[in-house]
């Protein structure tokens, strides 16, 4: 049996299953006080959800279920009230009317006819280069104006997958997917608004310790090796992970215009109206749903908009809101349950203060980082930092870098399950969960291997 062979068993609900049924017993069994419960479920579902034997959100409902039966209904169903699970469910919305309104094939039409050049050469590698890197720059500077990146993997998604439907190499397809989607999310880092994680961070070192990290300030720490930098790593690796034949061929469209541009350009004008609140979100505080909001109402308007709502239903799946949902229960069930504070300060205690400051920034990303394989990063960030900035304060160190160790870490993942951004990317279906999981470890493994000793050593020269 081969390495594939072995995969596939192992994925197999007769396998996946008991294996995730002795894992939570074992926890159960091994773990004390309220934690257990909750730890047991917690790991029961993350076998579930790396396996796969079924789909994620399917998992999620099973979550919900043993939560609500084992727990509370009330913790059960506590993830339907963060404003983030909204935020997917609206950016779905806005998803399926730019692909209505005929926009997501306009501006694909439009970007390959300007950054492809002359099909008649058929040179697909050169076509594919050409449009891969302009379009992850493209999604990259995205970052600048939306806050939040699950808002731009929403926005671009339906226009990615129309260029990949050009080539007929799926390994091309899966690149021009996943490499505008990467350098939007991975980044993201590097600019303090491009993602909620940044802004929580921020926020708390603010409200706690009085400690302010401006944007400018954020952006000359972070943003040469952690923005542009990265994004080059990242479209560099994913170019070669998903690079097409040289005997492949593609599709230049022409430049027919639509016979609805009417509703390109209102679906687009209403897009730009979501982009004013999310980019102004430093006026007037509201949460990135708001923007979505807006821009789905005018979106589905009778007459004025460029989509029909009552077809939704069959047109989007919302399955994903229930992983969603699981997943934001989970990180609220074990921080209730005491288990992330009291694993955050025993990992904190790990911390070699008194060491190097690069040492120090290391264990905090390392600490961070075995987060995220139990809670999403939202989830993290909001209960490490207030635990961090106290220990930071007591061991004298460095504010700036310690929290930005922090942020690196969270965006470093090697699952889809610890980050709703890869699972609204894998929910999508253009990609595979193999196909992805390579893509993020190899992205996430880069970073760490490549960038952080850089950052790190940047750090060290700053403070």
């Amino acid at each position: 049996m081969n390495r594939s062979d072995a995969i596939d068993v192992a994925r197999s609900p007769v396998v996946a299953f008991p294996l995730a049924v002795v894992v939570a017993v074992a926890t159960w069994v091994l773990a004390s006080g309220s934690a257990a419960t909750m730890l047991s479920i917690t790991l029961f579902c993350i076998v579930l959800w790396v396996l796969t034997p079924v789909p994620p959100s399917y998992t999620g409902l099973i979550a919900l279920g043993l939560i609500a039966v084992a727990v509370s209904t009330e913790l059960a169903l506590a993830g339907f009230q963060k404003p983030a699970t909204w935020l997917i469910g609206f950016g779905l919305l806005m998803g399926e009317a730019t692909r209505q309104s005929g926009l997501a094939n306009g501006v694909g039409r439009w970007i390959a006819t300007r950054s492809i050049g002359d099909a008649a050469d058929g040179d697909s590698l050169r076509a594919y280069r050409r449009l891969l890197l302009a379009l992850s720059i493209g999604a990259h500077a995205l970052a600048f104006l939306v806050p939040s990146a699950l808002v731009r993997i929403l926005a671009l998604a339906p226009i990615l997958r129309e260029l990949g439907s050009l080539f007929d190499s799926r390994r091309a397809q899966v690149g021009l997917y996943l490499g505008p989607l990467f350098a939007t999310f991975y980044g993201s880092a590097g600019i303090l608004t491009a993602d909620l994680p940044n802004i929580i961070i921020s926020g708390f070192g603010e409200s706690i310790a009085g400690h302010t990290i401006s944007w400018s300030e954020w952006s000359l720490h972070m943003y040469p090796v952690m923005g542009l930098l990265r994004v080059l790593l990242v479209v560099g690796i994913v170019y070669a992970l998903f690079r097409p034949a040289a005997d492949s061929s593609f599709e230049l469209p022409g430049d027919e215009r639509s016979s609805d541009d009417g509703a390109q350009r209102r679906m687009l004008a209403f897009l730009l109206v979501g982009t004013l609140i999310w980019a102004t979100d430093f006026v007037h505080g509201f949460h990135p749903v708001v923007g979505a909001v807006a821009v789905v109402i005018l979106a589905y308007l009778p007459s004025l908009g460029v989509a029909d709502f009552e077809t939704v239903g069959s047109d989007v799946d919302f399955t994903i809101l229930f992983f969603i949902a699981a997943v934001f229960a989970i990180g609220d069930g074990l921080t209730r349950t005491g288990f992330t504070d009291s694993a955050a300060t025993q990992l904190l205690a790990f911390v070699p203060s008194d060491g190097p400051l690069a040492v120090v920034l290391a264990a905090v990303f390392l600490i961070t980082f075995a987060l995220t394989f139990l809670m999403e990063g939202l989830a993290v960030a909001s209960v490490l930092t207030p635990i961090l900035i106290p220990y930071i304060d007591a061991a004298g160190l460095p504010f700036t870098p310690v929290l930005l160790a922090e942020t690196m870490a969270l965006s470093s993942y090697f699952f889809p399950y610890q980050s709703a951004v890869l699972i609204v990317i894998l929910n999508e279906g253009d990609v595979r969960t193999r196909e992805l999981i390579v893509a993020t470890v190899a992205c996430s493994l880069a970073t760490i291997l490549l960038l952080l000793p850089v950052q790190f050593g940047l750090f060290s020269l700053f403070y």
